[in-house]
């Protein structure tokens, strides 16, 4: 996957993390996933609705969630600027349910109240301004849809993460706390939340779960 794609776009992927050498870093590239799986897993659960079930990944990177959702939805809709990484991953594994789509291509083809979960995984804090992303969410999603999203903190303790996973650029053009109330001012509500690895200063990533 790091071979197809820029050395920008292969950080911004944070495609090293998850082989890192270092098996904290390692964890926790991995862990934030594990959470957004949970809550996706939980989420699904709850809603009693017998009809097909359709997610979009937006920002879906290399895939790495695709197999998740696969499991649960009959339609999973992957949306990103770069798709190499994410066409290697559903060419690889044969993932038949999953269709890729550029963000052009996802405001032409989806219908309005089409989408039951929206999984926006460490992608928000790369589009400044939010407003038409979070529109385009909550005119897609069908009403008591679930939005899942993993935002960084930009802590310290984040930064100094990224300076020993080997991350030099700067991608963020805003955090977990500025990204929060702008998602609650479009008008969704938050249904819980997790702190990783933990709540106050450890705070590397916030999970949030909204309708």
């Amino acid at each position: 996957m790091a071979d197809c794609v820029s050395d920008e776009d292969r950080d911004e992927m944070a495609i090293p993390s998850y082989l890192h050498r270092n098996p904290l870093l390692r964890w926790m590239a991995w862990r934030r996933l594990e959470v957004v799986a949970k809550f996706f897993r939980e989420s699904c659960g709850r809603m009693n609705d017998a009809s097909a079930h359709t997610v979009m990944d937006f920002g879906c990177g290399t895939g790495v969630l695709f197999d998740e959702s696969s499991q649960v939805a009959d339609q999973v809709y992957g949306v990103d600027i770069v798709l190499d990484p994410a066409r290697l991953l559903v060419d690889t594994w044969d993932l038949k349910k999953v269709t890729l789509l550029t963000p052009d291509e996802a405001e032409n083809k989806l219908p309005p109240q089409s989408i039951d979960t929206i999984i926006a995984a460490e992608v928000l804090e790369h589009i400044e301004p939010l407003d038409d992303t979070l529109a385009f969410f909550r005119d897609r999603l069908k009403p008591g849809g679930t939005l899942l999203v993993s935002v960084p903190t930009e802590s310290l303790l984040y930064r100094f993460g990224r300076r020993l996973a080997g991350f030099h650029g700067h991608y963020h053009e805003s955090n977990a706390a500025s990204i929060h109330p702008q998602i609650l001012e479009a008008g969704f509500e938050q249904i819980r939340m997790q702190k990783i690895p933990a709540p106050g200063p450890l705070a590397i990533y916030w999970v949030i779960e909204y309708r």
